[in-house]
């Protein structure tokens, strides 16, 4: 069996998969297999995998049966794994050529580590950004980080094989990299390797360039009591983080005056753990959080 499997997952990505593919190949870390999960693809990508897959051996790629979607055709393509290491690739990105090495090496006994990520524009010329720009890239064990805010990104990680018995079924309208790190964070803890190791292409059909076209406050509320729910659910009652889970999923289910200045009060009673991501510094943390009391974030 391989030491790692990388799950790249594709739909009508002919414009770009190449590239990825490429810098996956070239990889200084060789013995790994790509698999390739493709979510019925209409344009030119099987046809670009077919190729591929003819000439390196490590590749395996397949057609679901019908349109999954992201999440669940990440679920599937993870579901596939051999390797004991298992790292996600999006179509559309360009890997440094040690990135598997580096995370390889220095993952030691944590569940998960992540990298960070050079944001670049559709012709992989750099935007001067990265992903540490705007969020704090922590290593923690503590779930109680990843409960409104994630920064870690499914493209960036490796996780330990093992962790995959506590992660189906992907919870539903809960983005997979941030299901993936919330379980991690409580069996075996996640860590941060200080490097950016993806030129992360930002055009006008990837996933953080939709993420902007946001829909209605309805389906964002949705969106949030439905995760919460799920973090709460999932967290073990051994963890001390649970109780505190229990309050907030209370908060989040139940939307009223009072429930929303609890919310604050929360808020605030806990905001070092909660807000731990957000790169922001305590006064106007404060500030932040009172911007909250009308939303739920």
């Amino acid at each position: 069996m391989p030491k790692v499997s990388i799950v790249l997952c594709s739909y009508n990505g002919e414009k770009y998969i190449s590239e990825q593919i490429d810098s996956i190949l070239n990889q200084s870390f060789k013995d790994f297999e790509l698999i390739i999960s493709d979510d019925r693809s209409t344009d030119s990508t099987i046809k670009i995998l077919k190729t591929y897959a003819d000439k390196d051996s490590r590749i395996k790629w397949h057609i679901n049966e019908s349109n999954l979607g992201y999440v669940k055709n990440f679920e599937k393509g993870i579901s596939l794994a051999n390797g004991n290491y298992i790292l996600l690739s999006d179509q559309d990105d360009i890997w440094d050529l040690t990135k598997i090495e580096k995370l390889y090496n220095n993952i030691e006994d944590h569940a998960l580590i992540y990298c960070d990520s050079l944001f670049v524009n559709s012709n992989l010329e750099s935007t001067e950004k990265k992903m540490s720009s705007s969020k704090n890239m922590i290593s923690t064990t503590n779930p109680l980080n990843l409960c409104l805010a994630n920064s870690v990104s499914g493209h960036a990680m490796m996780f330990k094989k093992e962790l995959t018995a506590q992660l189906f079924p992907f919870p539903k309208l809960v983005p997979h990299d941030w299901w993936i790190a919330f379980v991690a964070s409580f069996n075996g803890g996640i860590v941060y390797f200080n490097d950016a190791l993806i030129k992360y292409r930002i055009h006008d059909s990837n996933s953080l360039a939709l993420n902007k076209n946001r829909k209605s406050k309805e389906n964002k509320i949705t969106k949030r009591q439905l995760r919460i729910d799920a973090f709460y659910k999932k967290c073990p009652d051994n963890n001390g983080a649970k109780p505190i889970l229990f309050e907030l999923n209370e908060v989040y289910q139940n939307i009223n005056l009072k429930t929303k200045i609890k919310k604050l009060s929360l808020f605030f009673k806990y905001k070092h753990e909660l807000f731990l991501i957000t790169k922001k510094k305590d006064l106007a943390l404060t500030h932040y959080i009172l911007r909250q009391f009308n939303k739920l974030k």
